[in-house]
């Protein structure tokens, strides 16, 4: 039974160095990288819009092209470079902006980690599309995402401060409920500590607006949890 672990990434420019590692540790490059764009924006935004921008253009080329064209549902397997932080890309299309409702912005998520998993990734990064207006699309992609992997979104208090620990959540296939766990080590190599996660744990990042990080983190730890007896 594969195992997942989720965390929520800050979107920013030290993303072409690759995902972080747990502190002091590293970035790493990882084998797959989601880049969910609309239809109707132009130019592309977030992580995307830093791909764009390294590639020279190449994914806007694609799209004034006409070779995709961001339409919802739609998904385009691209070779990654030695330059960016994947070896894979796929874009996702989410359609026009003004059409995409949170339950349609949720199910495209989840089609999309499905793909993903058919690919057989070592590892995922999923870039949400950037905008500081779009708290609650973000929350619904990520809502998303966690259902795809077969967990569970907890109750959140949607009043707790901002200022929350790094989430890290653990997924079991067909788990109903995932607990959030520490991240584990970045493979160089070395023997893994006696407490590292099993070897066919598949790490997932969400690359997320930095100004959606709280709220997005909080959808991952949910409330405190009882000690168990």
């Amino acid at each position: 039974m594969t195992a997942f672990e989720l965390r929520i990434e800050r979107l920013e420019r030290g993303l072409f160095d690759g995902v972080s590692g747990r502190d002091g540790e590293p970035r790493q490059r990882v084998d797959l990288a989601i880049l969910a764009c609309f239809a109707d924006e132009r130019p592309l935004r977030g992580l995307a819009a830093l791909v764009d921008w390294r590639l020279a253009g190449a994914l806007s080329r694609l799209l004034r092209e006409g070779f995709c064209t961001g339409a919802r549902e739609e998904l385009v397997l691209l070779p990654g470079r030695h330059d960016l932080p994947t070896d894979r890309i796929v874009l996702v299309g989410l359609g026009p902006r003004a059409d995409l409702d949170l339950e349609a912005a949720q199910r495209v998520a989840t089609e999309a980690v499905a793909m993903a998993l058919r690919l057989q990734p070592r590892d995922v990064l999923f870039a949400l599309p950037a905008g500081g207006d779009d708290r609650e699309l973000s929350e619904a992609l990520v809502t998303g995402v966690v259902l795809g992997l077969g967990g569970e979104i907890p109750t959140v208090d949607a009043d707790a401060q901002d200022a929350v620990p790094e989430a890290t959540r653990s997924v079991e296939t067909g788990a109903p409920r995932p607990a959030a766990v520490a991240d584990d080590p970045m493979d160089d190599g070395a023997d893994a500590p006696a407490d590292a996660p099993p070897a066919d744990v598949c790490r997932w990042w969400v690359v997320a607006d930095p100004r959606h990080q709280g709220r997005l983190r909080r959808l991952l730890e949910g409330p405190p949890r009882a000690a168990e007896t």
